[in-house]
């Protein structure tokens, strides 16, 4: 007696059905990926806008945006039009082709020459320390930068400041006193500080010291 072949269900034998993927939407215009050509506007944008010391609020309203539009553009969440370029470049006193970074301001490069470093400020103290600024201008807010020269350990200058301060001695030999320790650095030394410690700086023997002094505004 013959053995018949089961048949299979054709419904079983056919290979499972594959899942169709729909298609991802399209980003809104607002929400675009930038673009590379335009990744570093954000970071100008911002930069430019603490240089003329506005906040976010101020800029959205000098380009009639809101600021949380702003905010996204400055972050990079979102591609500004070339409208948008224009209003800003505008509203910020600079060149479209500097916000992308196509041209470049002559006022974003500042050299002071080593002529120029000859200490023309004295702290009104017996220590007679001298300094001599390194930015000069309102061109940068974020931080301070001198060649301090101390005067002798018998007068030391004492300070309590907001921010952040770093030393890193150039010549000479330095102490760095606080309350409770005194730190002493010797060229290629650097040190950093929290400028809410009260301190002291101070030059150690009769060698001329001289130190890259940094004070951060936060």
């Amino acid at each position: 007696m013959a053995t018949r072949t089961p048949v299979r269900n054709a419904s079983a034998a056919a290979s499972p059905a594959r899942k169709l993927r729909t298609p991802a939407a399209a980003p809104a215009p607002d929400e675009a990926a930038p673009v590379p050509a335009f990744q570093s506007v954000g970071p100008r944008i911002k930069a430019l806008r603490r240089l003329r010391s506005m906040t976010v609020e101020e800029l959205a309203d000098a380009v009639g945006v809101h600021k949380a539009h702003v905010s996204r553009l400055e972050r990079g969440l979102k591609t500004p039009s070339i409208h948008m370029l224009a209003r800003l470049a505008k509203a910020l006193g600079t060149s479209m082709g500097h916000l992308v970074g196509e041209t470049l301001d002559k006022a974003d490069i500042k050299i002071t020459r080593g002529a120029e470093l000859a200490p023309g400020y004295a702290a009104e103290e017996p220590a007679a320390h001298r300094f001599a600024p390194l930015l000069h201008g309102n061109s940068v807010s974020a931080f301070e930068a001198f060649i301090v020269y101390p005067g002798q350990s018998g007068g030391s200058l004492q300070a309590q400041h907001e921010g952040q301060e770093m030393l890193y001695v150039l010549a000479g030999t330095i102490d760095v006193i606080f309350p409770e320790r005194t730190e002493r650095l010797h060229v290629g030394d650097c040190i950093h500080f929290p400028g809410y410690l009260n301190h002291r700086i101070a030059r150690v023997g009769r060698a001329q010291a001289r130190a890259l002094l940094v004070l951060s505004a936060q």
